[in-house]
């Protein structure tokens, strides 16, 4: 079996757990607790996503691994005028077009494919390419990148799981259980990334706290 197939079965598995992270009002109390306090990257990545678009006046996203829709249904509300949700889990698209509700109807602006990226093909580029707890499961992220550059008129936003000395052994083994690949980076090696790539600049900002994302804007 492909990491592409252990990554697909693994979402499929848990789409609804992972969809739940973002519904906080229909969490649990004790649940909301866990995810703010061990989980606050998930939460931040989304904020600082958001002000990405609004600060340089962005148009037009695609997300790629857009799971339940969430950022794709946030920035439908900021009323861009093209958004493409990406994800190769039938279940997370099915989600996607259940929570979006009224605004995948607003003006056809909003769609969502099942697809592996490295599969998807299409003539339109859009302003930002967002990939969100993308690259954990990416084991070459250079062609990716490069994808993504060619897709993006200004600029592409990422995270990227960082290393931790003790986090990164109990998530490997948490993963490893679950049949699912996960890959860890430093920062060195996402500028490095971008230098190959091409990109004109890149920002890499550690999210605070119990976070383990590095929260990466790659400029076009």
């Amino acid at each position: 079996m492909s990491d592409l197939q252990r990554v697909e079965q693994y979402f499929s598995r848990s789409a609804a757990a992972f969809d739940a992270l973002y519904a906080e009002d229909q969490a649990h109390p004790l649940m909301r607790f866990v995810n703010k306090t061990f989980r606050s990257d998930i939460y931040e990545r989304f904020v600082l996503s958001l002000k990405h678009v609004q600060q340089h006046r962005l148009h037009s996203a695609l997300d790629v691994g857009c799971g339940s829709g969430r950022y794709a249904h946030a920035f439908a509300q900021l009323a861009l005028s093209r958004i493409v949700g990406l994800d190769v889990s039938q279940k997370m698209i099915k989600l996607a077009i259940e929570s979006t509700g009224e605004a995948q109807g607003d003006g056809g602006t909003l769609e969502f494919v099942c697809c592996d990226f490295g599969a998807f093909r299409t003539d339109e580029t859009f302003d930002v390419v967002l990939a969100m707890g993308f690259f954990d499961y990416v084991k070459d992220p250079i062609p990716v990148l490069k994808r993504m550059k060619e897709l993006a008129t200004h600029s592409v936003i990422a995270s990227f799981p960082s290393i931790s000395i003790y986090r990164t052994p109990i998530r490997k083994v948490r993963y490893y259980f679950k049949k699912c690949p996960v890959y860890f980076y430093r920062r060195h090696q996402i500028l490095s990334c971008a230098r190959e790539v091409g990109f004109s600049r890149c920002d890499v900002k550690k999210i605070r706290g119990a976070g383990m994302d590095y929260f990466v804007t790659f400029f076009r």
